[in-house]
């Protein structure tokens, strides 16, 4: 991997992330850095970065950062991809950064439609929305979705919105990326129907059929409440805050 990328310097830790793994910053010749992610591939969460590595391989130039190299080998999964130099968005009310988001998820879908990548597993079988089962048809569609749009998540590029870490991609009707997308934005401090305002610029989302976004809220919330009390110490807490938003929203779509 060292000699694909022409490393020139020591790594320097990157933190964020709520998967296990290393996570640096690699200077290379080129006077470039790569971003490299590694993982034991006896860790459960190895399959992850493999599936990341084959959406990767499949998506367009533009959306997310190129992969340059990965390898899965002596006992370690190693993807390393181009560093973005950026920052990651506001989604606070008010903040300049929500419309360069939307006007990016709408682009987003436009590309990956049809899905540059059939592999990927079909939304209506996520466990997100099986409390959701009489509207899995309004969620089945050929759009490559990245089903994690969360700030942690997005790189500003200048005025470009980068989209990170791939691994929980699935294929389905655009309008789910921004039904995901609403809860973050209670999160970060909108009411519910503002959220819904922004998230309806979107046209996918403004045309999305009632019922089923108010049954997908309604079901992605349980998975939240179902599992708050799992995982390590800051996954907890994350889904134990994206339950209360979620029962904000389905409130709201009473």
């Amino acid at each position: 991997m060292a000699g694909q990328l022409a490393v020139t310097g020591p790594a320097q830790p990157v933190a964020g992330g709520y998967t296990p793994g290393v996570r640096v910053r690699m200077p290379q010749a080129d006077g470039r850095a790569a971003f490299v992610k590694a993982i034991r591939t006896t860790d459960p969460f190895a399959a992850t970065y493999r599936t990341e590595a084959a959406i990767n391989r499949a998506l367009p130039q533009g959306p997310g950062p190129r992969l340059l190299a990965d390898t899965d080998a002596d006992g370690w999964v190693v993807l390393a991809f181009e560093h973005i130099d950026g920052r990651h968005p506001e989604l606070t009310p008010g903040s300049p950064d929500l419309p360069l988001l939307l006007d990016a998820v709408t682009t987003l879908h436009d590309t990956l439609t049809p899905s540059p990548y059939q592999d990927a597993p079909n939304f209506a079988d996520h466990p997100v929305v099986e409390r959701a089962a009489e509207h899995h048809e309004a969620m089945r569609g050929d759009t490559l979705l990245h089903c994690d749009i969360r700030t942690d998540n997005l790189l500003l590029d200048d005025a470009n919105v980068r989209f990170v870490d791939w691994a929980s991609a699935h294929r389905g009707a655009a309008w789910l990326d921004i039904a995901l997308l609403v809860p973050q934005l209670i999160l970060a401090g909108h009411g519910p129907e503002d959220a819904e305002k922004h998230a309806a610029q979107v046209p996918a989302y403004r045309n999305a059929p009632e019922a089923a976004v108010t049954a997908f809220a309604s079901s992605i919330t349980a998975y939240w409440a179902d599992r708050a009390d799992q995982g390590g110490p800051e996954l907890r807490q994350y889904r134990q805050r994206a339950r209360e938003a979620g029962r904000a929203w389905e409130a709201h779509r009473r």
